[in-house]
Order: structure tokens, then C-alpha cells, then sequence
């Protein structure tokens, strides 16, 4: 049987509309894997939303939005660079699950995207 992708084990294939943000440009290849017509606008609500945070301030800034915008029964799934401090980044896994939780969001599943980033599923309390 073969792997699967990043695409297909972040749940893509269930979602109806799709929004990435706060997008690099570094990821290319898991980009590629979202299905183009399933991807909405800024202003849309989505089911499935991909947040890239390469700090702790790009969270507090970005995962407020993106949960305003997600759809009843979606998820938010939250990149960040692994290695925390070693790596050059301000922010770690727990530190994802910490501030979620304070605006009403949980963690209820991890993948990794690369040998340098993961990303952490969020869902509505």
C-alpha cells in the first residue's frame, strides 16, 4: 500500500473549502497537494485551514483570524518549525496548545509535514 501524503493524512480529502494563511512560500510541495478548486477566498469561511506561525507572535496575530473563519465542525491546522529555540523559533508544540485553549480551541491530532516542520490540528471546544 503506498504512503500517504501530507495532504491526505491532514484530513484535505474531507474538507469542502480550504484557506491557507500567513503562507511563506517554503512549502510548495504540500501546497500543491490542496486542491485548487476547493480553496476560498480571504474573506470566506473555511472547513479546513492551514496556519503557518514561525513565532509566537505570528500565533497570537494569526490563529484568532483563523478561527473566526472556520467553518462549524472544521479544523485549523497549525504549522510550525520543529526544534523550537534550536532551530531559531520562538515556538513549540505546547505553547500552540496553551493559547488555543484560551480562545476555545484544542489539540486533537499532530503530523509531520517535513524534517523540519509539523503541524498541529486544532477543532473548536
Amino acid at each position: 500500500m503506498p504512503e500517504k501524503t501530507v495532504a491526505e493524512k491532514m484530513y484535505v480529502k474531507n474538507a469542502k473549502a480550504l484557506a491557507v494563511l500567513n503562507d511563506g512560500g517554503e512549502h510548495g510541495e504540500l501546497l500543491a497537494q490542496l486542491p485548487a478548486e476547493r480553496r476560498v477566498s480571504e474573506a470566506e469561511r473555511a472547513d479546513w485551514i492551514l496556519l503557518f506561525a514561525r513565532s509566537r507572535a505570528e500565533l497570537e496575530q494569526f490563529l484568532p483570524v483563523a478561527q473566526a473563519r472556520l467553518a462549524p465542525g472544521g479544523a485549523v491546522w497549525v504549522a510550525y518549525r520543529k526544534g523550537g529555540i534550536k532551530a531559531g523559533s520562538d515556538i513549540h508544540r505546547d505553547d500552540i496548545r496553551d493559547f488555543a485553549q484560551t480562545i476555545g480551541l484544542d489539540s486533537v491530532a499532530m503530523v509531520a509535514i517535513d524534517a523540519d516542520w509539523s503541524a498541529l490540528r486544532l477543532k473548536q471546544v
